[in-house]
């Protein structure tokens, strides 16, 4: 499994540097710390999706080949779901639709 980070990112708070940490954290694949992860869908369907990152870290989604985009982190379960209301109206609705794909482009 391959993480990527969308340039479009929301935080609930953390600093530029704090967040830099916590980036190289998750490629190096490190244990150690407890986070939600806020990613575009991994299939074809779906709005967003919320990961416990250590959950992550088993086999079952490491030897998956897939690529998750990272949309935005959060330090608890609870400000994760705040964190992705925020997201969603930012993106807003379209005819009872919501436009994730439009909102964030391909990662570059």
């Amino acid at each position: 499994m391959d993480i990527r980070f969308h340039e479009k990112f929301y935080t609930d708070g953390l600093s530029d540097k704090k967040l830099a940490s916590i980036k190289k954290k998750i490629k190096r694949k490190s244990p150690k710390i407890n986070l939600f992860l806020i990613t575009l869908p991994v299939g074809k369907q779906g709005i967003l999706e919320i990961y416990w990152y250590p959950e992550l870290l088993q086999s079952f989604y490491q030897n998956m080949d897939l690529e998750m985009t990272v949309v935005g982190i959060a330090r608890s379960r609870e400000t994760a779901f705040e964190l992705l209301k925020t997201v969603i109206k930012d993106i807003g609705y379209d005819n009872g639709q919501i436009p994730v794909k439009q909102f964030f482009k391909e990662c570059k």
